[in-house]
């Protein structure tokens, strides 16, 4: 009777903690994070222009879509990392205010064309981000959607994390186990739990792992800071079955 107590306690006590205990058997679950640095940044960016005439605004858009394109592929950018849509036009009606001789204002339907064509340019250098957006602008661009930043190889640091998740969980309950008085057997289930996705943004700072592994800072090859490109976070969690005696 005083084991099943302390079971149904360290279950009431600690249940933010992942803990569950029940028929001899105790279930801890914890999770961990590595932050790796990316190797990959990329700019979606776009071009529009709005016009009266259709065909003169659709020249201006291909001739710096064209000297965007030079520029990209004079700088090392292999064709596969440059995407571009199609161009997009579509009709907008205003109305313009019309005066008459004699003062009368009325409305005259006033129809132009809004003209856009949106690129994705993926670098492997992230370094150059800057450098290259600062050009892209100075070009022409008047549209930035999104810089992100990601890694091609989170297998490693995959693996790392999980790891770190078994290890913090082993941890937790041999302390939880010490704090009710039982003690632990051995580890009779093993079962790694799905995780929320995390893509390759700059800023994640609204998600807070329970426990953070952070790597060396990045520098350049001088060992002056590198540009903030911010720190990629790859994520596991397990949970351990123990059977307790």
């Amino acid at each position: 009777m005083k084991r099943v107590f302390l079971f149904a306690l360290a279950a009431v006590l600690f249940p933010a903690c992942g803990v569950f205990a029940a028929d001899n058997y105790m279930r801890v679950s914890a999770d961990a994070e590595v932050r790796v640095r990316p190797d990959r940044a990329a700019i979606t960016f776009g071009l529009s222009e709005k016009t009266t005439n259709l065909r003169a605004g659709a020249a201006k858009l291909n001739q710096v879509a064209q000297q965007v394109t030079a520029y990209l592929y004079n700088r090392g950018v292999e064709d596969r990392f440059i995407q571009a849509d199609g161009l997009s036009i579509r009709p907008v009606y205003t109305e313009e205010a019309v005066y008459t001789n004699s003062g009368r204002r009325t409305a005259k339907e006033k129809l132009e064309y809004e003209l856009s064509q949106t690129f994705t340019v993926t670098l492997d250098d992230v370094t150059q981000y800057e450098d290259v957006l600062y050009t892209l602008l100075d070009m022409g661009v008047n549209r930035v959607e999104n810089v992100s930043f990601y890694s091609t190889n989170t297998r490693a640091s995959r693996d790392e994390a999980r790891r770190l998740a078994v290890k913090y969980a082993q941890e937790k309950a041999q302390l939880l186990a010490e704090a009710a008085g039982v003690k632990l057997g051995k580890i009779v289930n093993v079962q790694e739990d799905t995780v929320p996705g995390w893509p390759g943004v700059r800023y994640a700072a609204s998600n807070i792992s329970q426990n953070v592994y952070n790597g060396a800072l990045p520098v350049d090859d001088g060992g002056n800071p590198a540009p903030a490109t911010g720190m990629i976070p790859v994520k596991a969690a397990v949970t351990l079955t123990y059977k307790v005696k």
